[in-house]
């Protein structure tokens, strides 16, 4: 039941407009069929026509909606939000913004002041749908449910609204969305088929779940990387509601999730959090049962990861949920059992959820409010200490910069130290970063920023016993994502804020650095890392001379690292200064003038050593059998982080292709290449390196180019270790006599003796080789994503170089849970290798490097294979 907001006067930080509502004449919403042609749930609406409904449900009530954007998609087409409420409501949507951020910060907001606001303020609800484009369902339930709500006739929807002002995000990925309906009525026939093979709800590679650049925006929030999750950030920071729901689709044979999730449960998540989710969770149970729809909770769906789009919002106090409903993909679909699903029943399932959640956000709005003013609150007062980035000790001070404006970006208060300081018994230096702690969002600051998030070890002892039993751990994504560790940036918790002054940092995630010097008489010096290399590529495409010097070297009094890059007058433009400080404002890189080239110390930049780096034409494999993220977030990284062309070629077409016109060509991590490229294609892939070419693998292309039949790398793909500490050898004949005497020895010869076990998702501590030109200007250390179960062999020295390992056993682990037999096994093992081949080079990652593009600290290594391999072969040069 819902009641109405007590009327009662404001204190003034309340900012609750008086104003009277003009009364307007209530229409009756138009129908789905009346706009659209068709009913809802009878057909797939595309992008456009979700927002040609909103509109005309607007146009009908304007004094119950307001639409607006708030972001473009990559392929161009809007991203759209609506609120829907009670006319008073709607009339005063800016006030009840101001006043959800009050309650958000109780330094300005009393407990008295926050009472009034309470007393007459709604909660506001937010629905998102439909974040995978295949996943599509949720956002014709928008469609229905903002109908009823904007119906002055449903007294029970009009109750709600009196306590609740719902914001709808009905296509969070409208390109994903459009790429699946083209796939689906391609293959449509007279009429829908739900049979599993049909063509209709089979996608072609990359389907339609992802965004242009192939991301998973679901796992984008704390990142941030594509305009979509961009822009939806930054009006959730702009609304601050206390109600988040993502709608989502799984397979056709499940029913439907809803909270309380699964374990394991991230422990910074605020427990009245969690009270809430079980209380909306018992709401829509009861709503289902009602309608005589099937249900699960618990069972699946954790929630430790928060990079989610219900994860993310927690940590700004917002009671933030997923929805999953068994997906018809497509107007109809038969289930295993022999059930028909049919697109209206997904439609009618998340259209029950949704009214459940408005139901019981407006009975509870009270309570809701509260416990979000509370969450802030704790935030303030349980903060002790902070955590400090050091930008003066780490290798890549424009890491350091991104990583403090993507802090500023969900929404912590970052500070910048005026002056050195000391703090945790070491000494910092102007211009370092300063976290305090008794700040309101102090549980995303923690979630962020500490080097490991603990799993509860209940759960833990759970899945070491299905381990046993040879069942797969339920560990749903990634256990280790330490902001710090990814960007490779020091950083350190201490028990007490330091007491330096600091000026508060914005969300720019790039800080220019001025030109060093006045006097460049030879030209200018940059320094390496990921700033350093998009001054690189900037310069590559103005075609400017750059040289590289990988090993570190002295000049005109300046230390500069292995890597870093000269870029001389002579041979240069006549308006070399003024590009130079262009490029350098624009990428934050720390360049020098140079008045001689005369070096004290280390090779000269006039000798053999001085590598001339020219522009590269990158190719890489597009199309199955490639992992649709691994390609999306490599192309991402280099055409819209570093601006760099790349040509994405069908993977068959490298079968027979003449690349003699490419330097450097790129496997995404992906499946089965050979069975993709044939023998012919895997010979023409090797005999172009042979020529002179670059072949990178990423991830499990590895397989490929460790498979001993393509000749290319000597290292190979291990199996697990058995028991007695060898690995596995297996005959395909015969296996070897056993006697059984313990149900541990059962157990042992009844486990998995394959690959090793597959690891949801750590970082782990790597060492760098920076004598080898691709360490070159990377930091000794790393923190690499391990997934999955591959790993490889070490090359010996005739075979090539073991550029990146693993560390020792006892250090391998830097953040997340990994089993104990894979710490051992992966212990010393390579990140990346390098094999010259004929002419060329080959350069296997063993782990994606580019994954989500998150890994800010591995970005400096994978473009020296991209650019400074070419370098390093005798083959073709670059673009004319």
């Amino acid at each position: 039941m819902s009641r109405r907001l007590a009327a009662r006067p404001l204190l003034a930080l309340s900012l609750v407009l008086a104003a009277a509502t003009p009364v307007l004449a209530q229409q009756t919403p138009p129908t789905q069929e009346a706009v659209l042609a068709h009913a809802s749930g009878e057909r797939i609406t595309r992008s456009a026509d979700v927002r040609r409904y909103f509109e005309a449900l607007r146009a009908a009530n304007p004094d119950r909606m307001v639409i607006g954007d708030y972001a473009t998609s990559w392929e161009g087409r809007p991203l759209f939000w609506a609120a829907v409420g009670s006319p008073r409501n709607i009339a005063r949507l800016e006030a009840i913004k101001a006043a959800t951020n009050a309650l958000a910060d109780p330094r300005r907001t009393s407990p008295e002041q926050a009472r009034a606001l309470i007393n007459d303020t709604p909660a506001v609800v937010w629905m998102a749908y439909s974040v995978h484009g295949n996943e599509i369902s949720p956002a014709d339930a928008a469609l229905a449910a903002a109908r009823r709500l904007t119906d002055a006739a449903d007294a029970e929807a009009q109750g709600w609204l009196e306590n609740v002002v719902v914001v709808f995000v009905p296509t969070q990925n409208p390109d994903g969305r459009e790429r699946f309906i083209n796939s689906f009525e391609a293959g449509l026939g007279a009429e829908p088929n739900g049979d599993p093979l049909s063509a209709e709800r089979a996608e072609p590679w990359p389907s339609g779940r992802f965004n242009h650049n192939l991301f998973d925006l679901n796992r984008d929030w704390f990142i941030q990387s594509q305009p979509e999750t961009q822009g939806h950030a930054a009006l959730i920071r702009e609304w601050r509601p206390q109600v988040v729901v993502d709608s989502h689709e799984m397979g056709t044979d499940s029913s439907f999730f809803f909270p309380p999730e699964a374990q394991p449960l991230n422990p910074w998540i605020y427990p009245p959090i969690l009270d809430a989710r079980e209380r909306f969770g018992r709401n829509t149970a009861g709503r289902f049962d009602q309608a005589g729809l099937d249900y699960f909770t618990r069972e699946t769906f954790d929630a430790f990861y928060p990079g989610y789009g219900d994860g993310w919002p927690a940590y700004f106090g917002a009671v933030s949920m997923t929805y999953e409903q068994g997906s018809s993909r497509g107007l109809v679909a038969r289930r295993s059992s022999g059930e028909i699903l049919t697109y209206a029943d997904t439609v009618k399932g998340h259209l029950t959820a949704t009214l459940s959640t408005i139901e019981t956000a407006a009975r509870d709005r009270e309570k809701l409010l509260s416990d979000f003013y509370a969450f802030h609150r704790d935030g303030v007062a349980g903060g002790r200490g902070a955590y400090v980035l050091s930008r003066s000790a780490a290798a890549d001070p424009a890491a350091a910069d991104k990583l403090a404006g993507l802090l500023v970006r969900s929404g912590l208060e970052v500070g910048r130290a005026t002056a050195a300081f000391s703090a945790c018994g070491q000494s910092y230096q102007a211009g370092d970063y300063v976290v305090n702690l008794a700040q309101p969002h102090r549980r995303m600051a923690e979630t962020l920023l500490a080097k490991d998030v603990p799993l509860d070890p209940k759960f833990l002892a759970e899945q070491e016993a299905r381990r046993a039993r040879g069942l797969g751990d339920e560990i749903y994504d990634l256990t280790g994502w330490s902001l710090p560790l990814l960007f490779n940036v020091p950083s350190q918790k201490c028990a007490g804020a330091p007491s330096v002054q600091t000026t508060a940092v914005g969300p720019e995630l790039v800080r220019p650095v001025a030109v060093a010097g006045t006097d460049a008489a030879y030209g200018y010096a940059i320094h390496p890392g990921t700033a350093g290399m998009r001054f690189l590529t900037a310069a590559l495409k103005e075609k400017l001379p750059v040289r590289s010097i990988e090993e570190a070297f002295t000049l005109d009094g300046r230390a500069y690292p292995g890597g870093a890059f000269i870029v001389p007058r002579a041979g240069a433009p006549a308006d070399l200064d003024e590009r130079v400080r262009r490029i350098a404002a624009a990428s934050g890189a720390r360049v020098t003038a140079l008045a001689t080239s005369w070096v004290s110390d280390g090779p000269s930049v006039g000798s053999d050593k001085a590598t001339a780096i020219t522009a590269p034409r990158v190719a890489m494999a597009w199309d199955d059998p490639t992992e649709p993220e691994s390609a999306g977030a490599i192309r991402h990284v280099l055409e819209r982080e570093y601006g760099w062309p790349v040509t994405a070629v069908r993977t068959r077409r490298l079968s027979n292709a003449d690349l003699s016109r490419y330097q450097v060509l790129i496997l995404p991590s992906g499946g089965d290449y050979e069975r993709i490229l044939g023998e012919s294609g895997v010979a023409n892939l090797r005999a172009w390196v042979q020529s002179g070419g670059v072949l990178i693998g990423v991830g499990a292309a590895s397989r490929l180019l460790t498979d001993p039949d393509a000749k290319l790398l000597d290292s190979r793909r291990e199996s697990a270790v058995a028991s007695d500490g060898d690995a596995d050898k297996k005959t395909d004949k015969q296996a070897a006599g056993t006697e059984i005497a313990t149900d541990a020895e059962y157990l042992a010869l009844t486990g998995h003796h394959g690959a090793p076990d597959s690891v949801a998702g750590v970082l782990a501590r790597a060492v760098v080789d920076n004598d080898h030109w691709l360490g070159a200007g990377v930091a000794p250390e790393l923190s690499v994503m391990v997934r999955g179960s591959d790993i490889y062999t070490p090359l010996n020295r005739d075979q090539g170089t073991n550029v990146v390992r693993l560390a020792g056993p006892d250090q391998v682990l830097a953040s997340g849970q990994l089993w104990a037999e894979n710490r051992r096994q992966l212990a010393y093992k390579p990140v990346a290798m390098v094999s010259g081949v004929g002419r060329g080079q080959v350069v296997a990652f063993t782990q994606d490097v580019t994954m989500r593009a998150f890994l800010e600290g591995l970005k400096p290594l994978f473009l020296n294979a991209v650019f400074r391999g070419p370098a390093h072969t005798s083959g073709a040069g670059g673009e004319d």
